[in-house]
């Protein structure tokens, strides 16, 4: 006891913070976790000399001889605190230390302090932080000064008010890098000096902007939050605000611009914020500068935008006057000043209607959290169900996340249901009116919001901003110099800069993709500007200008994908999908001819680099109206058109109108003398002749295909031919050899030329030729390098291909289940994308595993289902695949009953495509019988 510290003692509090909490919801775990907690602190006191002189429940006071033990004591716990993995629940710990008079009395078990003034200070230092802090006084503040552990650091917190403790206290907070630094504000009397207004409903989401503007704050002078109307960048500004309080010792002002519309007025505004009277002899600039220089103080400054050229001057010289002044400042644009830090505040988050989230994890998307608390308050028993849902998230994202559209349109489930809001968005400023009466008039309906930022455009700014309308999903900076300009009143050379300012005005997005920059419009603006547009003269021209750029894209697009640089031309061919489809849907009522070519290079830039599932279902949508416009087409438009609808046709699965399209673009341009588009035609018309056996003239095909691309110099096609000429070359003459060189050869030419799907093309049917062989593992490793190359390019229509042909060689070796898992992934795969001959022949599959598992009803009744699709959809087999399909129906039929089996055949003829895909993926017993064999 002679030992301990008297006379002049620092001290260290500590408490886990919500140990009655964790105590009723962990009881069990409790125990460990606080033996833990206590080893912690007892290692980090002991190492830097403190004595435990009371341990009350889990707080413990500590005595050191000097602040310097004291202050790395705290550290060393606080760290192991952290580290530690806690389980079931984590321990934060709050730490005060202390030092003053205190005396040091022995009783008969143990030791005690007498000195009221500095054990009640160090408790109530204590009790001001949070779990994870660690709060100084003054004293240990100045007696710590320049003996500091490296990278410690203390940030001063202002004074404040404790309980029982008749003066205000200086308070530091003790930090390290690796340690928590942010926490709430202290648990003080204070009173904040502060104007910011008491919110009357609860902020919504928004955690990690929070974070990152209040790290913006605490780094940089000046912060400017910028986003679109509506996007909540006033009350994101008053919550980061609001939280910082404990930061500003002079307080935390909030100056409201929007009522000003004089410029020359935005000083006086902050005059009257400290109710400061004008002086004759000073400026307004003066006198605000001489009353904050000293103060540190935060000015949340709002509503910037239509008095922005005033802000910046303001801003700019109290920053450079004011050392200890900071500005949180919101506006539709930056105010473009020295030392400031721009933060774009996005909208909510929000669900995807098309992939919704259990209804748990719908309620904690942003943007529906908003629209369930303001739409109950208007409706209290409105709820979330699952009838409603998908109509809640679809308002949700079809408003963007934009808090004040969700508020509108929330305030209308008083007398609408959500479906019926959903249905009404396309008119959605008509709909989205009504906001609060208290509310500036421009936030009280989504239009006035919109007017107000269009107002304040140039007249060249509002030009641009209605000519972007003619984009649908976005654009880059060529489409807009191309199809936006005009001699006389936005020249090419002006795009860029209106452009940039539309994008500082919150207008435009701009983000890199695929590497470039490329621009859009939240979904509210977008319909907002196309009012604006239908409004002009410039429709037409504009959407002629729109046709004309897109039929030259499509030229690019066509001419790229069969080069090394395709990766990057098939992601912009992705990202352009909506203003192609724009572009043909006018050009289709407009100019026929010009509509056919952006169809006829995108369909083959799309057969050749791979169908996405989207770009699968587009192409059926077109196919009907684009026959009739073929006739009327010049010859080479014609002959391309005729050469890539006949690719497209083969992968829809129309064989029949494949072969007969390919065969006229053959014709075509052998009448031309174009040997290198003759060769890719010959190619596609392979693919047909192979489909329907004849397998002799797709070879001659194949070899002239070859021939006329090795003369021409167009790897792409030769690369392309071989490997079609592989497996034609193994189904004619069984010379697996010969046809592995070909696929060999294929890759190399794929390879030297930078065309990796090519080779994926060679290695799916190297795959095949060596699983006719009965190499199993090189086909399945053949097949692996082809699904490589089709995920990373996002190919789903040959992805669900390539899986397809997995399943079957893992069939064919008796891999039951392995191929049932992947059949029941592709079958569904093929019935999204349209593909019904693909589903018949997935049915059939599944046939073929029953039967050879002695399953012979359900074998009967998938063969029936399957015939039944056919028929519908009239999608025959291949060569190859009737001819194996029909042993496998002869030797069901030799197995079962007459009568059972037409019994089966019935039920399986009479089952829908759906019910027939769901008896097919129905789990069965997967082992195999070995009463019939498989293939």
């Amino acid at each position: 006891m002679n030992h301990l510290p008297t006379g002049t003692v620092t001290f260290l509090f500590t408490d886990i913070e919500g140990s009655t909490k964790l105590a009723q919801e962990y009881p069990d775990a409790l125990p460990d976790l606080l033996a833990r907690h206590n080893d912690i602190l007892q290692q980090a006191i002991e190492t830097h000399h403190g004595f435990v002189f009371q341990i009350v429940g889990d707080s413990f006071a500590v005595s050191f001889h000097n602040a310097r033990d004291a202050v790395n004591a705290a550290l060393d716990a606080q760290r192991a605190l952290q580290n530690e993995a806690w389980s079931p629940a984590p321990i934060k710990v709050r730490m005060g230390i202390h030092t003053g008079a205190a005396e040091l009395r022995a009783e008969s078990s143990h030791a005690r302090y007498v000195g009221y003034a500095t054990l009640a200070l160090t408790q109530r230092l204590m009790s001001a932080g949070h779990g994870g802090q660690i709060l100084l006084s003054q004293t240990v503040h100045d007696l710590v000064q320049g003996q500091l552990a490296a990278h410690a650091t203390l940030r001063d917190m202002g004074e404040h008010r404790l309980k029982d403790v008749l003066e205000p206290q200086h308070l530091y907070q003790l930090t390290l890098p690796d340690l928590l630094a942010e926490f709430e504000p202290l648990n003080t009397l204070d009173t904040f000096h502060s104007n910011l207004p008491t919110q009357l409903t609860s902020f919504i989401g928004r955690t990690n902007e929070i974070h990152a503007v209040k790290k913006l704050i605490q780094e940089n002078r000046i912060v400017t939050l910028t986003g679109s109307g509506g996007c909540g960048k006033t009350r994101l500004s008053i919550q980061v605000a609001s939280e910082l309080q404990a930061h500003f010792p002079h307080g935390v002002w909030l100056i409201e611009l929007a009522p000003l519309s004089d410029p020359a007025l935005v000083p006086q505004a902050i005059l009257s914020t400290f109710k400061l009277p004008p002086d004759s002899q000073r400026t307004n600039l003066q006198v605000l500068t001489d009353y904050i220089r000293a103060k540190g103080m935060l000015l949340v400054i709002d509503n910037c935008e239509h008095v922005i050229d005033a802000c910046a001057q303001l801003c700019e010289q109290l920053v450079f006057a004011c050392p200890q002044l900071k500005i949180l400042a919101s506006s539709r644009e930056a105010l473009g000043i020295a030392g400031e830090i721009s933060y774009r505040v996005p909208s909510l988050k929000t669900p995807d209607p098309q992939h919704l989230p259990a209804l748990d994890a719908l309620r904690e998307t942003e943007a529906v959290q908003l629209f369930m608390q303001r739409a109950t308050s208007v409706k209290p028993d409105f709820a979330l169900t699952k009838d409603n849902a998908a109509y809640v998230a679809q308002i949700c994202a079809r408003l963007d996340g934009i808090p004040l559209a969700l508020e509108l349109a929330a305030a209308r489930v008083k007398v609408l249901s959500p479906e019926q809001i959903a249905t009404r968005l396309d008119d959605r400023f008509r709909l989205l009116t009504g906001g609060a009466r208290t509310a500036l008039p421009r936030q009280q309906t989504l239009r006035a919001l919109i007017d107000w930022s269009y107002s304040l455009l140039s007249e060249k700014e509002k030009i641009l901003f209605r000519r972007l309308a003619v984009f649908v999903g976005g654009w880059t900076l060529d489409a807009a110099e191309q199809v936006c300009s005009a001699e006389n009143d936005i020249p090419p050379y002006d795009v860029l800069d209106l452009l940039t300012r539309l994008v500082d005005k919150s207008l435009v997005n701009a983000e890199e993709v695929v590497g470039e920059t490329r621009y859009s419009r939240l979904e509210t603006i977008r319909q907002y500007s196309r009012e604006k547009f239908f409004e002009t003269g410039e429709v037409e021209a504009l959407r002629n200008r729109h046709l004309a750029y897109y039929a030259q894209l499509s030229d690019a697009v066509a001419r790229e994908i069969p080069t090394r640089t395709y990766k990057l031309w098939v992601r912009r061919m992705k990202a352009e999908e909506d203003n192609f489809r724009a572009a043909i849907e006018w050009g289709l009522d407009k100019n026929p001819e010009s509509a056919l070519h952006i169809v006829a290079n995108l369909l083959l830039a799309l057969g050749l680099g791979g169908f996405t599932g989207e770009g699968f279902l587009w192409l059926r949508e077109l196919m009907e109206r684009l026959v009739r416009i073929l006739d009327a087409a010049p010859v080479p438009l014609r002959a391309q058109a005729l050469r890539a609808m006949a690719l497209a046709l083969f992968s829809l699965g129309d064989n029949a109108n494949a072969k007969n399209f390919a065969e006229q673009a053959v014709a075509s341009y052998r009448a031309s003398g174009d040997r290198g588009a003759l060769a890719l035609a010959l190619a596609i018309q392979s693919l047909s002749l192979e489909f329907f056996g004849e397998l002799g003239p797709a070879e001659v095909a194949l070899q002239e295909a070859v021939a006329l691309a090795r003369a021409a110099q167009v790897p792409f096609v030769i690369a392309y031919a071989l490997f079609v000429l592989a497996r034609v070359t193994a189904k004619l003459y069984g010379d697996l050899e010969t046809a592995l060189r070909c696929t060999d050869e294929s890759i190399r030419v794929s390879r030297d030329a930078g065309i990796d799907f090519t080779a994926a093309f060679a290695f799916q049917t190297k795959a095949n030729i060596t699983a006719r062989s009965g190499q199993y593992d090189i086909a399945r490793a053949e097949f692996e390098k082809a699904l490589s190359v089709y995920q990373e390019m996002g190919m789903l229509f040959n992805l669900i291909i390539v899986k397809s042909e997995i399943a079957h060689l893992e069939r064919e070796f008796g891999h039951y289940p392995a191929a049932l898992e992947y059949y029941r992934e592709t079958i569904g795969a093929f019935r999204d994308i349209g593909s019904f001959g693909a589903v018949a022949h997935q049915l059939e599959c599944f046939g073929f595993i029953a039967l050879a598992q002695n399953q012979a009803a359900r074998a009967a009744q998938l063969f029936a289902a399957a015939h039944a699709l056919r028929e519908s959809a009239n999608t025959p087999m291949t060569h190859d695949e009737r001819i194996y399909y029909d042993e496998q129906l002869k030797s069901l039929r030799a197995n079962m009953d007459a009568a059972a089996f037409e019994l089966a055949w019935s039920k399986g003829s009479a089952l829908p495509m759906d019910d027939a895909i769901s008896f097919a993926v129905e789990a069965r017993n997967d082992s195999a019988h070995p009463k019939f064999a498989s293939s």
